[in-house]
């Protein structure tokens, strides 16, 4: 038989009758088992060289090399085949030595009696475990290959965080430490956590310890000159009776990325202050202006004159999209679980509309930051106030289809052709005479934070309708 499940063996006896005795037999009990059979250690080691094997079966006595000697120099040469003595002799020296040497099984040949069944059960038995043995550490050099590759620290830790069965040489990296000092005690890592934030990550383990999976932010200290932030991921693997087998994770680094996120808060603070400074000095003559527009208005009936407080109203709009836009650049504040009713109530109360109508046909508990959530549907109210007109219907309600849960909001207007529903987020972009162009810009910069998504398509009344996905529900789990 040849394929994926045959069996070869090298048979070694000086003895012609048996080995065409013997592998005959073997052959015949099992026919998965081919083998090969030579009269010496020499001709063996031309045949292997040249057919290979799976096995050897070799005699003990024989001419020249015995084949304790040829196992001897098999091992010497780390080849670790599975090499079973066949001999008519039972001494217990040669027994011994084997078995130091390395020998996977020792068979006394009977003067009476046929052991190809014997022989053929412990050929495929160490046959198989050697092959098993070879796929696990090919899947071993694999996989540590692969964690090789990646400058993340990779870990594998006990239940209880005492053993530590993985670990790759990056965490020398990451953690400016040895995987030699770690090896041996395996929460040595934790002397090289920064001393405030030790309780923090000791805290954590004990989370993961208890069936937890768990994100932590912490500071190392790598040397005394050298401080980096550093991000684990560790969960919690169990078996088949959801006890905890093992902790698996990884670290990396993430010094760059802090950084950045500091600077990026600093650089939106310094732009908060900038856009408030230069709100107030721009209001401060708008509100001169608007004052003596009034007066000017009462001495005055003059179409100018509306025109003028139009363009002020305006510039105050102005202002104030552009104060929204440099506040909160695209961060959000903690969620809560709140009612899309009244987010949709809240943000009415702003729009400047006494005829525009507002309804609510659907609601349910929307995990929000509610202060920002309520600026985005002022703007989309405002929007469909400034292309639908004053007396236009509004339309807001809750998406619930089962795949994709959210909200809408949608008008009786013109709507929106199209060919412009990209655009329509780009800041500046306005089709009206009295918009600013930053509107739906803001929604679209709170809907991004949030982490859902928003598209425009046409409303039941052919009017525009948006409709924000990927939003969570209290009833799917955030109550």
């Amino acid at each position: 038989m040849t394929g994926k499940g045959a069996v070869s063996v090298l048979y070694i006896n000086d003895d012609p009758e048996l080995l065409e005795l013997v592998s005959s037999r073997l052959e015949r009990e099992d026919e998965r088992i081919n083998v090969r059979a030579v009269e010496s250690v020499e001709r063996a080691k031309a045949v292997r060289s040249r057919h290979g094997a799976d096995c050897i079966l070799s005699d003990q006595h024989m001419p020249g090399q015995t084949g304790l000697q040829y196992l001897r120099s098999i091992r010497e040469d780390g080849d670790e085949i599975p090499f079973i003595l066949f001999t008519k002799t039972g001494d217990e020296r040669v027994a011994s030595e084997s078995i130091s040497a390395g020998i996977t099984d020792y068979v006394i040949q009977r003067a009476i009696g046929d052991p190809s069944a014997l022989l053929a059960r412990k050929i495929l038995s160490a046959v198989e475990h050697d092959r098993a043995r070879r796929r696990a550490e090919q899947t071993d050099r694999k996989l540590r290959s692969v964690a090789e590759a990646t400058d993340d620290a990779l870990f594998i830790f006990s239940p209880d965080w005492q053993e530590l069965h993985f670990i790759n040489s990056a965490y020398e990296t990451v953690f400016g430490q040895s995987t030699e000092e770690i090896r041996p005690d395996p929460q040595a890592f934790l002397e090289q956590v920064r001393s405030e934030d030790v309780d923090h990550v000791t805290e954590a383990m004990g989370r993961v310890s208890d069936g937890e999976a768990v994100r932590i932010e912490y500071r190392v200290e790598r040397s005394a000159e050298i401080e980096a932030w550093v991000e684990s991921r560790c969960i919690p693997v169990t078996d088949d009776s959801e006890e905890i087998e093992f902790i698996s994770g990884f670290s990396r680094d993430i010094t760059d990325r802090k950084y950045y996120e500091q600077s990026l808060v600093e650089k939106n603070e310094r732009l908060e202050r900038f856009a408030s400074t230069v709100a107030h000095d721009l209001r401060n003559p708008l509100n001169v202006a608007d004052g003596n527009l009034d007066l000017a208005r009462t001495e005055h009936d003059s179409p100018y004159l509306e025109t003028c407080a139009g363009a002020l109203a305006r510039m105050d709009d102005l202002i104030d999209d552009l104060l929204s836009l440099a506040k909160e650049g695209s961060t959000i504040d903690e969620l809560t679980p709140i009612a899309f009713e009244s987010l949709v109530r809240s943000s009415r109360e702003n729009v400047r509309s006494s005829e525009a109508s507002i309804d609510v046909e659907e609601s349910e508990v929307v995990r929000c930051d509610p202060g920002r959530t309520i600026e985005a549907l002022e703007n989309l109210f405002r929007n469909a106030v400034e292309h639908g007109g004053g007396d236009v219907t509004i339309t807001a309600g809750v998406l619930d289809d089962g795949d994709e849960d959210g909200f809408y909001v949608e008008d009786d207007g013109r709507g929106i052709p199209p060919s412009e529903r990209e655009a329509v987020f780009e800041r500046g972009h306005t089709t009206s005479d009295h918009g600013t162009g930053f509107g739906l810009a803001i929604v679209d910069q709170i809907v991004a934070a949030h982490g859902w998504e928003i598209e425009v398509a046409e409303g039941s009344d052919v009017g525009a309708r948006f409709e924000v996905t990927g939003v969570e529900f209290a009833d799917d789990g955030w109550a």
